[in-house]
């Protein structure tokens, strides 16, 4: 069993995340929705820690799909 490297050019930081995602989406996408993502139990992002920085898995990301933004009502 051969087992996948782990090539730094498969993580990308968040800012540059968001703006993958921002161009898949159509719209604005804030860094820090990454984290959230990463958190999540339904659509996990793989984080690694480089310093104090965190990267984030580019293959997880293209796999994300972003829905409309839900309007309050008031």
């Amino acid at each position: 069993m051969t087992k996948k490297l782990n090539r730094f050019e498969d993580w990308v930081p968040a800012k540059d995340g968001a703006a993958l995602l921002s161009t898949k989406a159509g719209r604005f996408v804030n860094p820090e929705y990454l984290t959230k993502l990463a958190k999540s139990k339904k659509q996990p992002v793989r984080t690694q820690s480089l310093g104090y920085h965190k990267l984030y898995n580019r293959e997880d990301l293209e796999q994300i799909t972003i829905g409309k933004k839900k309007r309050g009502v008031l």
